[in-house]
């Protein structure tokens, strides 16, 4: 246990939990000046300190005195300036990044199934060029839809991350090689389409593949330039150009709604996505043209409008989980390597129960449960 890890560690959940030193001081009835000391690593707190703490922070001893594992290439960019409240929503964002990472590398080891990244072998500045590019090293057809994003990233050495969390003004993030990604967390909040996280998962690939070297640079601070080139190596990925001109071409004798729906749905996407595409690959119309006349003739011939069916810049408090029009379901994105392994490991013997419980987020009840269910199914 390091005196400063657990300074930290109570320092993040305070502020998560909006209480200031003093505050914290009355209820566990400790001096500011000693619980100051704690927080910044002056002082060892005592075993009774630290389960007052646990009780009034919520969470468990455990965790209150966990060594903090650290990452050295997790690219977290936002174009958004952060309160303090959401820097420490931020830093238990990378925190349980870390923990996650470091528990499935274990699990890798234990079961040897460490897979390869041979991505890193690719080279290209250009956006279309490393989409294209990506697309043939994984064995993609230059024109086929992705079927099983998951598949592909786990196929090629990728760790996926697909949960909820609160951090508001991000949709994802990335880990480069040398803390044992790549890996990618994406933001399965409520409010975020699967499409949206679909397009992360590509966006964050695009980083991976186009600015490895920006993963040794601590640095919250966006990027434009990188974040543009992101986004259009996220869409060819997605929705190749020869691949979208046929789609279209055979659906032209649809109303343009039903057109774009129609690609929509091909490609797995949000139909803004192919609105970009499609201005993308026609320089005389605009981006901005096509959504007006996207939502205008959409009200028309459905008989009502688009509101809240948009990719938002952040997730409002009061958002609705309101999807884009024929909207993909959650099964359309999950990723399970990560339960196989914990799976694996305890069925050979590797963990315990209450090992694969920690690892996976389960109370021990819900960890039975579910033991008993692999049990029932194979």
């Amino acid at each position: 246990m390091s005196i400063e890890d657990v300074g930290n560690n109570v320092r993040r959940y305070m502020k998560l939990r909006g209480l200031t030193i003093p505050k914290l001081s009355a209820e566990i009835k400790m001096g500011t000046a000693t619980l100051s000391n704690l927080l910044n690593g002056k002082s060892e707190p005592r075993t009774s300190t630290l389960v007052k703490l646990s009780d009034a922070l919520e969470v468990s001893l455990e965790e209150l005195i966990a060594d903090a594992p650290k990452l050295h290439s997790l690219r977290f960019r936002t174009a958004k300036t952060l309160s303090g409240r959401e820097k420490s929503e931020r830093d238990q964002l990378k925190h349980e990044t870390a923990i996650w990472l470091s528990d499935y590398c274990s699990l890798e080891e234990l079961l040897h199934e460490t897979m390869p990244y041979p991505l890193e072998r690719l080279s290209c500045s250009d956006p279309i060029s490393a989409a294209m590019a990506v697309r043939k090293e994984i064995g993609l057809n230059k024109n086929a839809p992705v079927y099983d994003m998951t598949a592909l990233m786990e196929g090629v050495g990728i760790k996926l991350n697909i949960r909820p969390f609160h951090l508001k003004k991000t949709f994802g993030l990335s880990i480069g090689n040398m803390d044992g990604g790549p890996g990618i967390v994406v933001n399965s909040e409520r409010g975020l389409s699967v499409e949206r996280q679909i397009f992360t998962i590509a966006h964050e690939l695009g980083h991976l593949v186009l600015h490895s070297s920006s993963y040794a640079v601590s640095d919250d601070v966006e990027d434009k330039d990188e974040e543009k080139a992101a986004n259009l190596f996220a869409g060819v990925f997605l929705v190749p150009d020869d691949a979208l001109m046929r789609e279209w071409e055979e659906s032209k004798g649809l109303s343009f709604v039903d057109r774009v729906l129609k690609v929509k749905k091909y490609f797995k996407v949000s139909y803004l996505t192919v609105l970009q595409r499609i201005s993308q690959l026609n320089d005389t119309v605009a981006y901005t043209d096509l959504i007006i006349k996207f939502r205008k003739d959409y009200k028309v011939q459905y008989k009502h409008d688009l509101k809240n069916h948009y990719e938002p810049d952040a997730i409002s408090e009061d958002m609705v989980a309101e999807m884009d029009p024929n909207a993909l379901d959650p099964s359309d994105l999950m990723e399970d390597r990560f339960s196989r392994l914990v799976r694996n490991a305890y069925e050979e013997g590797l963990i315990s129960m209450s090992r694969a419980g920690e690892i996976l987020h389960l109370p021990i009840r819900d960890m039975r449960a579910l033991a008993a269910s692999w049990k029932e199914l194979c």
